[in-house]
C-alpha cells in the first residue's frame, strides 16, 4: 500500500499540484488572505511522503554508511523547518527534490532510448577473411 501511495505522489501531476499549493502559500498572505491551514501542508505531504518513504527504505535496506542518503538529509531538513514553523521552507525543500526526481527520471529515460537506438545500429553480420577468402559470420 505504501509503495502504491509513493508511486501516486511522486508523479508529475501530483508534483504540479504540490507546486500550486506552495505558490498559494507564498502569495495568499501577501495579498492579505489568511487561511486557517497553510496550503504549504499539501506540498509537504505530496512531495514529502515519497522522500520519507525513500529515506526509511534506505535506512532499513542499505548497509553501513550508505544508510545516509540525500533523501534522509532532506527529510531531516523538512522536519526541522516544520519544527520552527516555517512550513513554506519545508514544502519548498520537498517540492524542489520532487522536481529533481522528475528531471532525473526524464533524463534516464532519454538516455535509455538513445542507447536502444545506438544498439539497434549494430550490424548483425560481419565479414571475416580467412585464407584470402571472405566469409560472412554472425
Amino acid at each position: 500500500m505504501l509503495k502504491k501511495l509513493n508511486t501516486l505522489l511522486s508523479g508529475v501531476p501530483m508534483t504540479v499540484i504540490g507546486g500550486v499549493f506552495l505558490f498559494l502559500s507564498f502569495v495568499l498572505p501577501k495579498v492579505g488572505i489568511n487561511l486557517p491551514i497553510d496550503p504549504a501542508w499539501v506540498s509537504i505531504i505530496i512531495s514529502g511522503i515519497p522522500l520519507l518513504y525513500l529515506a526509511i527504505w534506505r535506512v532499513i535496506h542499505n548497509p553501513g554508511i550508505s544508510k545516509i542518503s540525500s533523501a534522509l538529509l532532506i527529510v531531516i531538513a523538512m522536519f526541522a523547518a516544520i519544527a520552527i514553523k516555517d512550513l513554506f521552507a519545508a514544502g519548498e525543500v520537498a517540492f524542489i527534490m520532487a522536481i529533481g526526481a522528475i528531471l532525473e527520471d526524464m533524463t534516464t529515460n532519454r538516455a535509455k532510448k538513445g542507447l536502444k537506438k545506438l544498439i539497434s545500429l549494430a550490424p548483425t553480420q560481419g565479414r571475416k577473411i580467412e585464407n584470402e577468402k571472405e566469409k560472412m559470420s554472425r
